[in-house]
């Protein structure tokens, strides 16, 4: 049931970035303000899948170490026992070698935990550990464990995303983008084990049978005050990447006060851009400005309500009215900036979707047509307009209109001559039929009424 849950969570979220109205464009004016430095980025609300920030959600980019999220995915759903014992092969150690890779120091032969394995992997973005896991949990075999990966994509709908390896070094078949991205996000943070190790600032590494205790730490620096300039109160964990093609990018996750969102930035330059002389990650500046950006600017509301008369239709063959009031089916809530009043929102039915008129009978919450709703002149939602009371059906007006219908259709009027004219030349026969019998009668004189008788 959990897992069903959180496929259904991640699908409703999939759904709102790739078919909600993006809100986004409402706060355009407002975002101006704000320098984002990343070539593709997204901010989501994690609940609705409502857009707040968005550029170029869509372009196909190399994932670089967000890969190890669906790495994660695998290995926590395929893994019965996350405190089952692995031994290094040194095999997953070799294959890395020259490729400048960050590393988790592991040696061949070391034995570490699933858990203790996937903190190196998330925390500090080892790939000798992301490739050490996807040999355990496919007993070596490499495709399988890729297999597993895309198998996840399309489960989770995510159509413009393909790995061919788990730790995410440039491959060209090796592609996502900032909507797969914020699917895979979301979907993770629903699993106890991920959400847990990515949101660990610092981890202390147990003792294995080859090294001491020591600690690793994160390499998201938004979880990190000892960075003020990305430091985020918000930041619940997420996931660094960094490649030559890839640029430096980042997924994350934030709350508060009940608001959840995941954003994500890729492909952003890593340079002085506050000229002190020292390089800044651009993916983070962005993750961190868009969330306390939105954590301050934006409130969900109720957009609208059953209780709002928002148009009227015309009824026919009712007892008592001539016309239908219709009025939202639900509650509807969205994401608005802060301090929006009623009269800042509009809902304006959808003209194509309004019948010319409809019948009765009619149920209170009949769907008759759909509205949108409309903040500073832009589509923020869509919702269905129903009908506020229920209406039965006046049978003699309903049958004579019907009669009324019938008797003005062509088909109707062709019989009706044909009948017409058929009536009229059964006359004309029977007429002249009984001429012809009252001419075979002869006419009797007296004398032969006198032989007859």
């Amino acid at each position: 049931m959990k897992k069903l849950f959180s496929l259904i969570l991640t699908a409703l979220i999939i759904a709102g970035s790739f078919f909600c109205v993006p809100v986004s464009a409402v706060y355009d004016a407002e975002k101006e303000n704000l320098t984002l430095h990343s070539d593709s980025y997204l901010l989501i609300s994690a609940e609705s899948g409502e857009i707040i920030f968005s550029k170029n959600p869509g372009k196909q980019t190399p994932p670089a170490s967000l890969t190890k999220i669906v790495t994660a995915i695998v290995v926590v759903e395929n893994c019965g026992d996350l405190n089952s014992i692995v031994t290094v092969p040194q095999s997953a150690i070799d294959e890395l070698s020259g490729t400048g890779s960050s590393m988790g120091g592991l040696k061949g032969g070391e034995q570490l935990s699933v858990y203790n394995l996937l903190c190196y992997m998330l925390i500090m973005s080892a790939n000798d550990a992301a490739t050490t896991l996807a040999d355990y949990i496919t007993n070596g075999d490499r495709a399988a464990f890729v297999a597993k990966m895309n198998e996840v994509t399309e489960r989770l709908g995510c159509k413009d995303t393909h790995f061919v390896n788990p730790h995410g070094l440039d491959d060209d078949d090796q592609y996502t983008n900032a909507e797969d991205m914020a699917a895979f996000m979301a979907y993770a943070m629903t699993l106890p084990a991920f959400s847990e190790i990515i949101g660990k600032t610092t981890y202390s590494m147990p003792e294995s049978n080859l090294r001491k205790q020591h600690t690793i730490r994160n390499t998201n620096y938004l979880l990190n005050k000892a960075y003020p300039d990305y430091y985020s109160k918000y930041c619940k964990g997420g996931k660094t990447g960094s490649t030559v093609n890839a640029g430096t990018c980042l997924v994350t996750y934030a709350s508060n006060n009940g608001y959840n969102y995941v954003a994500v930035a890729l492909d952003a330059p890593k340079k002085d851009y506050d000229n002190d002389g020292v390089e800044e990650n651009g993916a983070f500046l962005d993750c961190k400005a868009m969330f306390d950006w939105t954590f301050k600017n934006i409130e969900l509301v109720a957009i609208c309500e059953p209780s709002q008369v928002v148009a009227e239709v015309p009824v026919r063959y009712a007892k008592s009215t001539d016309y239908m009031t219709l009025s939202p089916a639900e509650t509807v809530y969205s994401l608005v900036p802060v301090g929006t009043k009623a009269g800042s929102l509009l809902i304006e039915p959808i003209a194509e979707t309004v019948p010319e008129f409809i019948r009765a009978p009619i149920k209170k919450g009949d769907v008759i047509c759909k509205a949108k709703v409309l903040y500073a002149g832009t589509v923020i939602k869509e919702i269905d307009l129903v009908a506020t009371s229920s209406l039965e059906r006046n049978v003699f007006a309903y049958i004579g209109t019907q009669v009324l219908a019938l008797v003005s259709t062509w088909p109707f009027r062709i019989i009706s001559a044909v009948v017409i004219i058929a009536l009229i030349i059964l006359l004309i026969l029977r007429r002249r039929k009984s001429k012809t019998r009252s001419s075979d009668y002869r006419v009797l004189s007296y004398n032969d009424f006198i032989k007859f008788k």
